[in-house]
């Protein structure tokens, strides 16, 4: 019984009085019995801790896709450095590269549309090598923030496994005295 391995809404709820919107008399009988309100309290943490994994999620994978983007991008300044080296005096940002840099504030509009010399590449060189290695720098603190959510996750589950399991002993004990 243990929902390590499936989406945590579909853990069970004890009657449906825990699910969001439920009714005030099924949040005070719950209010008065220990074990619901723990069962209660295990369902609000996995519900809380399920927000804040998406979140995080989102952000991870948005973070993901501009440094894989930057790094796409960083064959295209290097042909660029290769054509001024070779001698041509100034190049033109292409759209989708102007668009980026625009966009992750590397480089203002009016400078990003303007011919650019050697200095002002390599400086959108450095600023875009830095967005694609970026990533993995921020993946230890990723790391630690997910072993975070994690471990919460893993307290709020063994708490709602524990009631579980002692209810089903209750439940247990009821129908042999039957």
């Amino acid at each position: 019984m243990i929902y390590r391995m499936i989406d945590t809404h579909n853990a069970p709820r004890l009657g449906g009085a825990f699910a969001q919107g439920a009714s005030s008399a099924s949040q005070s009988r719950a209010g008065d019995n220990p074990l619901l309100s723990t069962m209660q309290r295990a369902s609000e943490q996995m519900d809380g801790l399920q927000v804040r994994v998406d979140e995080w999620l989102g952000k991870a994978r948005a973070r993901s896709a501009n440094a894989r983007d930057a790094r796409d991008w960083l064959t295209s300044i290097d042909e660029m450095q290769r054509r001024l080296r070779a001698g041509e005096a100034t190049v033109s940002l292409p759209d989708g590269l102007r668009d980026f840099a625009v966009r992750h504030s590397l480089m203002s509009t009016s400078q990003a549309s303007g011919a650019l010399g050697t200095a002002t590449l390599d400086s959108l060189r450095a600023s875009v090598q830095s967005m694609a290695s970026g990533t993995s720098e921020s993946a230890t603190v990723e790391q630690i923030e997910l072993k975070q959510f994690l471990s919460r996750y893993e307290n709020a589950l063994t708490l709602s496994n524990a009631v579980i399991a002692k209810l089903r002993d209750i439940m247990s004990k009821i129908t042999s005295s039957l």
